[in-house]
């Protein structure tokens, strides 16, 4: 099972872990980030001060702090590389619909997350 919670501006992923008996929060966004707790609520508890001591051990040591994923800017654009036969597959789907190909691609991936 796992679980997203978002209090910290960074992604906690909290998981058991049968190996340690304990719920395991790791941060993905901050390399080795990871705390754990007998509940949920303990592990991301603890996840939020090893994030502290993980940005100010980066701070000290003259490291970069990554921008949480949730704050970064984005533009609302990528390329992406497809088969041709997908790619043709998506046209001819996008036509049916009467849609151009981006709003057909926006809608699938919407309808995905």
């Amino acid at each position: 099972m796992k679980k997203n919670l978002k209090k910290s501006p960074y992604l906690i992923n909290i998981f058991w872990s049968d190996e340690d008996q304990l719920y395991i929060a790791e941060v993905p966004e901050l390399d080795g980030c990871l705390s754990h707790g007998k509940t949920p609520a303990d592990a991301a508890r603890h996840a939020e001060d090893a994030i502290a001591s993980w940005i100010q051990t980066a701070k000290k040591l003259g490291h970069p702090v990554p921008v949480p994923v949730a704050k970064r800017k984005v533009s609302g654009k990528f390329n992406v590389r497809l088969p041709k036969q997908v790619h043709k597959d998506l046209i001819v789907k996008a036509a049916r619909e009467g849609v151009s190909l981006n709003h057909m691609v926006s809608t699938l991936l919407s309808h995905s997350l």
